[in-house]
């Protein structure tokens, strides 16, 4: 984790405010005039770059070539391949070429993703492979076990339908390094890996069926009943456009996660025959860590923007440049069996945009602690039907609009938030609830104060800006999202 974010945790466990001012700035680079609108991220031209990466018919240059092996057919490829040393280098020439096993070690270079195409890719177990300048279809790049490879420059397009390989795959024990690439249309995942690491820097994971980017640890082997892991699977997302996916854009199953720059817009549902595939943005589960999130917008996702379900996340930071943007997805922020058996910051949100959520803006439930909102605004959540529990906590259907529901008997600290235009209740607390209200600030008629329902005498309420209390439960209370 960052610097800044222990240094506000400090701040909040030593007795002072929740939300502390750490100095920091950041400048974005400018774009490009040719770059297209839908592949810029705040500044930064993403995606396979326009033109050739050379002027001549190969392009060997960059990496450390032991030996540069030109080639210009299906065979000359298949046998320089089974030739090949670790350190070998082999320079594609324009055209067509079929699916390729490459020994560890060994780098594919060709002169751009229009020139040279593979129909597949497969890197043995080896260290520091380079794939680059190329276009590679439907078998995608499958990532066997080596290490240190670096894909570059490479457009992955896949086919709705074969959903036998995703755009890249990464076998356990492997990392790879992807860099201005596009990974699309994959009729499985756009990037899998299990128990591998990845690191993606402006590229672009976009149509893929079943999900943008799934990264998954053995949290059942890993991780205790407190989610300490002696081994987590890393996710490193830069200045990168996760988009138009199904299912799920990014989701984390006993893995961490570091983000900044990224945008993960316009998820949709599966299939008609998937099941409990909902089409959410983020999804940290089963003990993973989004360790930060910085300059991220999660928009126009079909269910949740962002669930954390027994996980942690610092999403945002003290600095407005490092704002977190979560609007437009069907319940904005969701966090649920956070921390249970104790733990400092869990989840923290800092500096979030929070607007035109449906049905619930920011959600915590599931005896979730230690979760602080700080500096954020929550507004104009629309009211739609959703499942819900009704006064006898059954479950039900009703309509819904709230900014911020504190549920299921969770600690959650609120400091300095903007509530506005929120269609059916400001803030809602349902049943007994630890915590502290501070500087909380109501605009618009839409809001209605606060209240704290389901209350018994004797429940827990929330220091400070405590709600006025009622016995009933009068509103009915939102159920959880699937977690994937």
């Amino acid at each position: 984790m960052s610097n800044r974010f222990w240094t506000c945790l400090s701040v909040v466990f030593v007795g002072g405010a929740a939300c502390a001012t750490v100095a920091g700035c950041g400048s974005d680079e400018l774009t490009p005039a040719t770059c297209p609108e839908e592949n810029q991220v705040r500044g930064v031209c993403v995606g396979v770059p326009a033109g050739d990466l050379c002027v001549g018919e190969s392009c060997p240059e960059g990496p450390e070539c032991a030996e540069v092996v030109d080639v210009t057919s299906g065979d000359e490829l298949t046998s320089a391949a089974q030739g090949a040393s670790p350190g070998t280098c082999i320079a594609l020439r324009s055209g067509r070429y079929g699916v390729v096993r490459v020994p560890g070690g060994v780098s594919l270079l060709g002169r751009s993703a229009a020139a040279v195409q593979v129909e597949g890719i497969v890197l043995a177990a080896g260290e520091g492979a380079v794939v680059r300048g190329l276009k590679v279809g439907r078998e995608g790049v499958s990532v066997q076990g080596a290490k240190g490879v670096r894909i570059e420059s490479v457009r992955v397009v896949g086919e709705r339908g074969y959903d036998e390989r995703a755009g890249v795959e990464l076998y356990p024990g492997s990392s790879v390094t992807i860099v201005d690439s596009e990974i699309s249309d994959s009729g499985y995942i756009g990037v899998f890996a299990e128990n591998a690491n990845v690191t993606l820097q402006q590229s672009v994971v976009s149509g893929a069926q079943r999900g943008g980017i799934v990264i998954e640890g053995i949290p059942e082997d890993d991780c205790d009943s407190n989610c300490t892991c002696a081994n987590r699977p890393v996710l490193e997302v830069r200045s990168s456009i996760i988009r138009s996916n199904h299912i799920i854009g990014v989701s984390l199953r006993g893995a961490t996660a570091s983000l900044d720059s990224v945008d993960v817009n316009d998820t949709k549902v599966g299939d008609a025959f998937e099941t409990g595939y909902f089409g959410g943005g983020i999804s940290a589960a089963e003990c993973s860590s989004v360790s930060s999130a910085r300059k991220v917008r999660v928009l126009d996702s079909e269910s949740f923007g962002i669930l954390v379900d027994r996980s942690t996340a610092a999403l945002g930071d003290e600095g407005e440049e490092d704002s977190i943007e979560i609007s437009r997805n069907t319940r904005g922020l969701w966090i649920q069996n956070v921390c249970r058996g104790g733990g400092a910051g869990c989840v923290t949100l800092h500096n979030g945009k929070l607007d035109g959520n449906i049905g619930v803006g920011i959600g915590i439930t599931g005896q979730s602690r230690s979760i602080i909102l700080c500096r954020s605004a929550i507004t104009e959540t629309a009211r739609e039907r959703l499942p819900v529990f009704d006064g006898m906590n059954e479950p039900s259907v009703d309509y819904v609009g709230d900014g911020v529901d504190w549920l299921g008997g969770s600690e959650v600290i609120l400091e300095e938030l903007t509530l506005s235009g929120n269609a059916r209740q400001s803030l809602l607390i349902d049943g007994p609830a630890a915590g502290r209200i501070e500087k909380l600030r109501f605009t618009g008629d839409a809001d209605t104060a606060p209240v704290q329902q389901n209350f018994t005498d004797g429940d827990a309420q929330p220091a400070g800006m405590a709600p006025p209390t009622i016995t009933e439960r009068t509103f009915t209370i939102p159920q959880s999202p699937a977690s994937l």
